[in-house]
């Protein structure tokens, strides 16, 4: 039963001298029912992209593209420690999500993008207004939730983008 990360400490461990060949199990774990699974396998990923984040974020640009709302969400999730540190790295599977129709999966995408606005806020705001002029509903609400927390730090300049939502 995998019901923490310490269950995929192998996984993690092999992941972290050579990606690719843990892809597979994550994956699989990504796609589970089980909610716990899934955020193990996110998890996972974070651990392992704190070493070889191209090779991660990589094949994340892939697994963005899924037609599984639950390996697009992994793909988002996954990511989370390298969007703290280079948020303009993750940029392409944030930018592959950014009109996914899936609550599940907006959700991860605005959390990344709270998680990334604690160190990068204009970084956060450049993207949240370019996306408001998308006019996209899923872009939308992405962009509302994942300004929520520069709101207090930054309220003029969020309210300006969720104004700009029309």
């Amino acid at each position: 039963m995998i019901a923490k990360v310490s269950d995929v400490k192998e996984i993690v461990k092999r992941g972290i001298r050579d990606p690719a060949l843990v892809f597979a199990e994550v994956r699989a774990l990504a796609m589970s029912e089980d909610w716990v699974k899934r955020e193990v396998s996110a998890t996972a990923l974070v651990e392992i992209s704190k070493k070889q984040p191209d090779r991660v974020i990589a094949e994340m640009i892939v697994w963005s593209k899924d037609k599984d709302p639950n390996v697009r969400r992994t793909a988002s999730e996954g990511l989370r420690h390298v969007a703290r540190k280079t948020p303009e790295a993750v940029l392409p599977v944030l930018e592959s999500l950014k009109t996914d129709a899936n609550l599940y999966v907006q959700k991860s995408v605005a959390n990344v993008l709270r998680n990334a606005g604690n160190y990068h806020p204009d970084f956060v705001l450049g993207i949240c207004s370019r996306w408001a002029d998308l006019r996209n509903p899923n872009t939308n609400w992405i962009v509302k939730d994942g300004l929520r927390k520069l709101k207090q730090t930054r309220p003029q300049e969020v309210d300006q983008v969720i104004e700009s939502l029309g």
